[in-house]
């Protein structure tokens, strides 16, 4: 006696509806991190120290939104007179400055940082930096939040961070995006 085998019916897979791709977003590598964190390391200015956070902390409240076409202070700012801590996410940047802030209880404020490259990224000719009075650092772009504390800042004057993009140029441009938190070392 013979054994016949019926096999099942193929069915197609599954559709996936345009709300449920998602864009394939490479996450980094440990070995790529770890480079990013030491090429930021070794472009530190002498007062400025930098602690890998990992993950951002949520949002305690209402958010500037810097962003090359203008950006948005919320909350009940006072532009020339405020205060940290504040929340802060920017979008499509290039080069701009953030809100004007005054330190009163220490001499060193910290900036949490998450980035990630936007259009036109390529690596080989950009960088993204913050500065704060004349001392750049190095942000890599990686999805990877760390804080920088900047010590010797005056308290009780105007401050202002930078965000900018090195090496856009000749049509070359690229755009960073991301989001953070301006604080005190123990906040």
């Amino acid at each position: 006696m013979g054994l016949l085998l019926l096999a099942a019916p193929v069915q197609a897979a599954p559709t996936a509806e345009a709300a449920d791709v998602k864009p394939n977003t490479p996450q980094p590598s440990a070995a790529e991190i770890e480079a990013n964190n030491a090429a930021a390391r070794a472009a530190l200015p002498p007062n400025v120290t930098m602690t890998v956070i990992g993950k951002l902390p949520k949002y305690n409240g209402p958010a500037d939104h810097y962003s090359q076409n203008g950006s948005t202070f919320t909350g009940e700012v006072n532009a020339l007179a405020e205060k940290v801590p504040y929340d802060y996410k920017f979008s499509r940047v290039q080069s701009l400055y953030g809100r004007i802030f005054q330190i009163t209880e220490s001499s060193t404020v910290c900036k949490d940082v998450y980035a990630t490259w936007d259009a036109g990224y390529h690596e080989k000719y950009h960088s993204f930096n913050v500065s704060l009075r004349g001392a750049s650092v190095l942000v890599p772009a990686d999805g990877i939040t760390r804080s920088w504390c900047w010590s010797g800042v005056p308290t009780y004057k105007d401050l202002q961070f930078y965000y900018y993009v090195s090496g856009n140029s000749q049509g070359h441009y690229a755009f960073t995006s991301g989001r953070g938190r301006v604080r005190y070392p123990w906040q």
